[in-house]
């Protein structure tokens, strides 16, 4: 073998080494997804893409760091020959303790029966979704709270550390939200459902200016503290009561819970709309509803044209004429019981009393069911007198005059170069 060939046989089989390796990770990439357990901290992770052997057992350990070492290990008892549940229950204290200390922990399994690690340190997220803090999620306003772990705000998470607590109201004005609540309220439906739309930021995140939290135990939260003798927001409405708990050695936590002081909900009983209008080519009006009753809590309405091409009209009522016709405007409230239409015509120009909405500029002579026919002027200032007959016209000829003289001109000048022409 020459040298060359020696040298490019070491090379493939350097190359082969660290490809082989890398096709077989490919073919069995780990993933992992995870599911917070209620709202006291515990979370189960499913890992995918293991290689095990249903014949033997496995456990897993959870650590703070990636280069911390496994002091404990904890059963395994879901598993496939692909697939592994984790539980990392905070009831039990080595576990509560990664999770209390930090956002992202690492989760190492292991083979008991052959005790070979077959997964090294895998991230996973540790972080508690902001409504499943405390043990409540939402609280009715005005409701009130004892002393004893039972009737005050639970925080499951740190029962076993001191803990000091903050809180804040702050007003959720995103009618989506806020609609989307009453639809979860109305059906009893899990107000988790939310989670995913709501804000993860704190309106102010300088805890120093946040009120105090009452704490049940002066030593530390333990589990439980009363924040109020009674929850009370500022106002009606839908709020968030913004939770911040702090620690020595642990980590901060922010969450919240939803307090619930909306107004009763008045029902909409009927819409109306102007029978018909009119509207001039290109031109715009606004159709004004009429709810009954007027405080109706929901008015919220959406609007359709039965001929587009004939009067668009936007979600807030205006109405473009796009070419002659009539078109049907309606509007329809939120949950599609109560109608309204308006027939708009759409004209050349239009008319003064249907293109002002508040009709306040068309006071015509007839206001007192008489007409002034010997007046030349109008309410609106505007002189209506018409002329008969044809006006003298100014400038209209000048083209023709100019275009005789061109001629003439051209005449001449063909005549006399004809004449020089005929000479020689």
């Amino acid at each position: 073998m020459t040298k060359a060939k020696y040298v490019a046989t070491v090379l493939f089989i350097i190359v082969a080494l660290l490809v082989i390796p890398n096709i077989v990770n490919a073919d069995n990439e780990i993933t992992v997804t995870r599911e917070v357990m209620g709202t006291s901290g515990s979370i189960k992770f499913n890992f995918k893409g293991l290689t095990l052997d249903k014949t033997h057992e496995y456990e897993f350990g959870l650590t703070k760091t990636s280069a911390e070492q496994v002091n404990n290990w904890f059963a395994i008892t879901d598993y496939t020959e692909t697939s592994a549940v984790v539980n990392v229950t905070t009831g039990t204290k080595e576990l509560r303790e990664v999770v209390n200390a930090t956002d992202t922990g690492y989760v190492a399994i292991k083979d008991k029966t052959s005790d070979t690690v077959i997964l090294e340190k895998y991230s996973v997220d540790l972080k508690i979704p902001y409504l499943q803090v405390t043990n409540y999620t939402v609280i009715n306003n005005g409701k009130e709270f004892g002393n004893t772990a039972s009737e005050c705000i639970n925080v499951g998470l740190r029962n076993a550390g001191n803990s000091t607590a903050y809180y804040q109201y702050e007003k959720i004005t995103d009618q989506n939200i806020i609609n989307k609540y009453k639809e979860i309220k109305e059906k009893n439906g899990n107000v988790l459902e939310l989670q995913n739309t709501l804000k993860t930021t704190p309106p102010n995140s300088n805890w120093s200016t946040w009120t105090y939290w009452n704490e049940h135990d002066s030593s530390g939260m333990n589990g439980f503290g009363n924040p109020e003798n009674i929850i009370s927001a500022p106002d009606y409405g839908l709020y968030y009561m913004w939770v911040y708990f702090s620690g020595e050695n642990i980590k901060d936590i922010y969450g919240y819970i939803l307090i619930d002081n909306l107004q009763p909900e008045i029902a909409l009983e009927g819409i109306s709309l102007p029978k018909t209008r009119t509207v001039g080519l290109n031109e715009t009006i606004t159709l004004n509803i009429e709810f009954n009753p007027s405080d109706a809590t929901n008015k919220i309405v959406t609007w359709s044209s039965s001929d587009e091409s004939v009067a668009t009209v936007d979600n807030a009522g205006k109405v473009t004429g796009k070419k002659l016709g009539s078109a049907v405007i309606t509007a329809t409230s939120q949950d599609g019981n109560r109608k309204a239409t308006c027939t708009v015509t759409v004209t050349e120009k239009s008319s003064n009393n249907n293109n002002n909405d508040n009709n306040s500029n068309n006071n015509n002579a007839s206001n007192n069911g008489t007409t002034n026919k010997g007046s030349s002027s109008t309410t609106n200032g505007k002189d209506n007198t018409v002329a008969k007959g044809k006006l003298p016209q100014t400038g209209i000829n000048a083209g023709i005059i100019i275009a005789i003289i061109a001629v003439a001109g051209g005449s001449i000048l063909a005549y006399i170069k004809y004449n020089k022409l005929k000479g020689i």
